[in-house]
């Protein structure tokens, strides 16, 4: 009873903590144990049990009325599948086209959050680097917003000179500190898990905190799911250098809420180093937010390449099923649909959708024709190549102000498709 209690705690206090994350806890069922749980506290009289559960479901309540609320659509191919509901355990990854195996070890919820386990978009992503080791090859590689980390332990295994695998989650670094203790020798003396939350990065662009103090201070600003002290000393004990910048950095399945768009796009924009270039591969669950985050990229400078995959078929059901899809079993056919996805998005042919510069840039033009367009792709997975200009990260130009004067009057004015 004791354990529940300070399991339903925790739930109260995730709820309460964030709109983001009342939004991903209502997604995922946290309304119906709640509910439970306050009749259980009714019963038991617990007032301070039934107040933080009447917080948490205000919340939930709250972002339920607006529009920007999270919103999990499935997106075939995608889940977790069956594991979501297993013990954290070792999950062997066989790429295809090396055949080598990456082990990754695996979460606890309550430590990681959606961080805990294995998601379709990371296992793409890893077939993509394997299928295209020269994306990664003698370069310094970051990934962000890890989860388990397996695209940046791909990277390592696949020839990357330097490898920093990061989360905001140090429940979550714990996991991949273990990983990266699995690979080959050769490949684990360069490769280091360390923390970050994109939300400093956020800050230091936007002022809030100065370059300088960032420098002098290495105190966590932001995290999601620190539960003691402990955590807390281990986020400060090995967060990423400030200005340490990279040749290429990978995301996989990071834009979840409207919360993450701005902050992931100013992350990548301090992270790139001038001349470098990033990718990003997500399940378009939510058009808007993926809308939001590319505007943001290219207001600040950047230039985008986009490829979409055709939805996976092998789950004709779950075309307007939204919610709850997480731990639906994945179809034999997944894992082969995965690496065939990856090998088309990597070549950014028949599959592009934003083929250059100048059609990333016309983007700019109407956020409303962009969020209309990107609204278009939900249900695939969507391919992300960033490219930042040669130039330095001071002197990175926004170009919002460079924005097309012509309204863009349909999708197909601001992109280029083969």
């Amino acid at each position: 009873a004791a354990a529940r209690r300070e399991g339903v705690a925790r739930l109260c206090a995730e709820m309460t903590a964030g709109a983001s994350r009342a939004s991903l806890a209502e997604a995922l069922g946290a309304r119906p144990v709640l509910i439970k749980a306050l009749d259980r506290a009714v019963r038991d009289d617990d007032e301070k049990m039934m107040d933080a559960i009447g917080s948490a479901l205000g919340k939930a309540s709250e972002m339920a009325k607006r529009e920007s609320s999270v919103e999990l659509r499935s997106v075939a191919g995608s889940q977790v599948g069956e594991r979501a509901g297993a013990k954290p355990s070792t999950l062997e990854v066989r790429l295809p086209v090396s055949d080598m195996v990456v082990r990754v070890h695996e979460s606890e919820w309550r430590d990681a959050g959606l961080a805990w386990r294995v998601w379709g978009s990371s296992q793409i992503m890893s077939r993509c680097l394997d299928a295209a080791p020269e994306l990664v090859r003698a370069l310094d590689v970051l990934e962000i917003g890890a989860g388990c980390g397996l695209a940046g332990l791909t990277a390592a295994r696949v020839g990357a000179k330097r490898v920093r695998i990061t989360d905001g989650a140090p429940g979550a670094i714990d996991a991949i500190a273990r990983s990266v203790s699995e690979l080959p020798p050769e490949c684990a003396a360069t490769t280091k898990a360390m923390f970050l939350d994109f939300r400093d990065d956020d800050d230091i662009l936007a002022g809030v905190v100065s370059l300088e103090q960032a420098r002098a201070s290495n105190e966590a600003r932001h995290w999601v799911h620190a539960r003691s002290a402990a955590h807390k000393s281990m986020i400060e004990s090995c967060k990423l250098p400030v200005d340490d910048v990279f040749d290429v950095v990978l995301a996989t399945d990071v834009l979840y809420s409207d919360e993450h768009a701005a902050p992931l796009a100013a992350s990548l924009t301090r992270r790139i180093r001038p001349g470098g270039c990033g990718y990003i591969l997500n399940a378009c669950r939510h058009g808007g937010i993926l809308a939001d985050f590319t505007h943001a990229l290219l207001s600040r400078g950047m230039r985008l390449q986009i490829s979409a995959i055709e939805r996976f078929d092998g789950e004709d059901d779950v075309k307007e099923y939204q919610g709850g899809h997480l731990h639906r079993a994945l179809p034999p056919q997944a894992d082969a649909w995965w690496t065939a996805s990856a090998k088309e998005l990597v070549k950014f042919g028949a599959s592009t959708i934003v083929a250059d510069e100048e059609a990333s840039i016309a983007m700019l033009a109407d956020v409303d024709v962009l969020r209309e367009f990107m609204t278009s792709f939900e249900g695939r997975f969507i391919f992300i190549r960033v490219s930042r200009p040669d130039v330095d990260a001071t002197e990175t130009p926004a170009i919002s102000d460079r924005a097309p004067s012509t309204r863009a009057s349909s999708p197909e004015d601001a992109t280029t498709s083969s």
